[in-house]
C-alpha cells in the first residue's frame, strides 16, 4: 500500500508539527516510501485527499496527522474511494475518531500499527455516515453529526480566538466548557421533529439532537454509549425540554454514558434519520460547521476502510 500523510500544522496550535518531527525519522529508518502533504488553510485537507484518491489507482492509505477536524476533511475528500483506506496519527484536541475506531492514542504506537497493517495489506471496514443539509448537499462524517446547542457551542468555539490561546498551554478543551457556560443562558431551545426509518417523533423545546456512528464526541464524551462504528446503525440522542441548570448536570455523566438514564434524554437507533427543527439552529459534522436547519442523515454500512485499528 502507498502511504500518504496530510499534516495540519494548525491542529492543537502546532502539536501536529511536533508529532510529525518525531515520526518522520521512524519512517525513514524503516525504509518506508511515503508522501507528506501540508495544509495551509481550512478545507485544503479535503482537496488534497480527493486529488490523491483521483490520481492513484493502487491501494493507498491517507493518514491525517491532526485532530478530528483534519480527519473530517480527509474522509470527505477520499473516504468514498474503494482503493483508499483512512488512518490518523492523533495530534488534535478531541481525537474522538481515534477512540471510536480503535486506533492507538499514542502517535508512535499509531504509526507502528499503521506500518504493520500497510505491509500486510490489512484494512478494517467500518460504517460511514452521510448527510445532506441546505448548505452541504453531499457530506460525510466519521463520528457524529448534530443540530442544536452542541452545534451552537462548536461553532462558537471554532470561531473563537481563545481556543488557539488555550491550546498553547494544553488547555484547548477548556474552551468548550467556557462557551458552554457562556452560551447556556442565551441559547433558545426549539421544537424539533425527528424521523427515523419512517417513524416520526416530536420534541417541544429540544436542546439538541445528535446522530452518532460510534460512542464518542466532544473530546471523549460517551454521547451514544451503545453505538459501534461497525453495527450498520446510527444512534440518535435527543435532549428534550430541560432546565438550563440541569443541562450543566447532564455534561458530567455524559463522559461515562450515564446521561441516557435521565428522563429528558431519548435514545434511538436506525439507518435513515431526518432532523427537522422549527427554527434554523446550527448543524455540525464531526465538530465542523455544516449549515443550519433541517438535515438528512443515513448510514453507508461498511463504507469506510480504516488502517491501524485494534482487534476486539
Amino acid at each position: 500500500m502507498k502511504l500518504c500523510f496530510i499534516i495540519n500544522p494548525a491542529a492543537q496550535n502546532g502539536r501536529s508539527v511536533s508529532v510529525w518531527k518525531q515520526l518522520q525519522p521512524q519512517l525513514d529508518r524503516e525504509g518506508i516510501a511515503y508522501q507528506a502533504y501540508w495544509t495551509s488553510r481550512k478545507g485544503e485537507g479535503k482537496d488534497i485527499a480527493r486529488r490523491i484518491g483521483e490520481e492513484r489507482v493502487e491501494p493507498t492509505v491517507i493518514t491525517a496527522v491532526g485532530g478530528d477536524g483534519t480527519v473530517h476533511e480527509v474522509v470527505n475528500g477520499a473516504g468514498m474511494f474503494p482503493h483508499v483506506a483512512i488512518s490518523c496519527i492523533p495530534a488534535g484536541t478531541g481525537n474522538d475518531f481515534v477512540r471510536g475506531f480503535r486506533l492507538a492514542r499514542k502517535p508512535k504506537q499509531a504509526l507502528q500499527r499503521l506500518i504493520n497493517d500497510a505491509r500486510s495489506g490489512k484494512a478494517w471496514t467500518f460504517d460511514l455516515g452521510r448527510f445532506a443539509s441546505r448548505t452541504v448537499p453531499d457530506g460525510v462524517f466519521a463520528s457524529s453529526i448534530g443540530c442544536g446547542f452542541d452545534a451552537h457551542i462548536a461553532r462558537a468555539v471554532n470561531r473563537s480566538k481563545w481556543k488557539g490561546r488555550l491550546n498553547r498551554v494544553g488547555l484547548g478543551a477548556l474552551t468548550y466548557a467556557v462557551y458552554l457556560v457562556k452560551e447556556l443562558f442565551c441559547y433558545q431551545p426549539t421544537n424539533l421533529e425527528l424521523f427515523i426509518d419512517g417513524r416520526a417523533y416530536s420534541f417541544p423545546k429540544a436542546w439538541m439532537a445528535t446522530v452518532s456512528n460510534h460512542s464518542y464526541y466532544g473530546g471523549g464524551m460517551r454521547i451514544a454509549p451503545s453505538a459501534r462504528a461497525d453495527d450498520g446503525l446510527l444512534h440518535v440522542t435527543v435532549v428534550g425540554a430541560i432546565s438550563r441548570w440541569k443541562i450543566l448536570a447532564l455534561f458530567l455523566p455524559v463522559f461515562w454514558g450515564g446521561h441516557v438514564r435521565m428522563k429528558e434524554v431519548s435514545v434511538f437507533a436506525g439507518r435513515n434519520v431526518c432532523i427537522r427543527p422549527a427554527t434554523p439552529v446550527p448543524v455540525h459534522a464531526d465538530g465542523e460547521e455544516a449549515g443550519e436547519g433541517e438535515v438528512s442523515v443515513w448510514v453507508e454500512a461498511r463504507g469506510l476502510r480504516v488502517i491501524g485499528a485494534e482487534t476486539q
